[in-house]
């Protein structure tokens, strides 16, 4: 008797463990390996990171994609419609301490090359506490280059945005993707690579 139950025992276990081994395959599972991003150029990051399962990112050398967002005085701005060479394109929010720091340092910027790159603002307003708030961080920080306001963050997903502050510098004329920058900078890092993209145009 006790060898019968022994014998069964074997058995549950051996059934046990090909199911195990086998689940993938007999309930059609396929693994999600999540995506590695190198974060190279990150001025906030070392390595790699990591992003949720088949997103991929939009990267230099690709094309941007088109958008319109509503702006802080309740008007409809087209990203791409801009007399300057360059947009700066800068994804923020009022939580987020080294976006706090950058915002003077755009306002710098864009001041001081207003005629080669138009600084774009997106503010993820479905992550602030209220659209109040950004009103009084704008006001507060005397910021006059345009804040978007990305109320359903779809602008957000669409350009793969990871952290903030992230930002692109993208061509006008054809929504080139000429910088991708996960993290903060400084306005010299501003001028810099700046400076980089109009010495290539000559």
């Amino acid at each position: 008797m006790w060898k019968n139950i022994l014998s069964v025992g074997i058995l549950v276990s051996l059934i046990v463990v090909v199911l195990v081994m086998n689940a993938n395959d007999l309930f059609n599972l396929e693994e999600q390996d999540p995506n590695i991003v190198d974060v190279t150029g990150d001025t906030s990051a070392e390595g790699v990171t990591i992003t949720a399962p088949n997103v991929s990112q939009l990267q230099e050398g690709g094309t941007a994609p088109a958008f319109s967002l509503e702006t802080l005085s309740g008007d409809q701005l087209e990203a791409f419609d801009q007399e300057q060479d360059f947009i700066f394109l800068n994804f923020w929010a009022t939580w987020c301490p080294p976006c706090v720091d950058e915002m003077p340092d755009l306002q710098k910027f864009q001041d001081n090359h207003q005629d080669k790159i138009q600084v774009l603002a997106v503010n993820v307003t479905d992550v602030e506490r209220s659209r109040n708030k950004v009103d009084n961080f704008v006001h507060d920080l005397d910021l006059e280059y345009p804040i978007l306001l990305d109320e359903e963050s779809e602008i957000y997903d669409l350009y793969s945005i990871i952290n903030m502050p992230t930002s692109f510098i993208i061509r006008t004329e054809d929504q080139q993707i000429m910088k991708r920058i996960n993290g903060p900078l400084t306005y010299e890092q501003m001028e810099e690579e700046l400076m980089s993209l109009t010495e290539d145009k000559r």
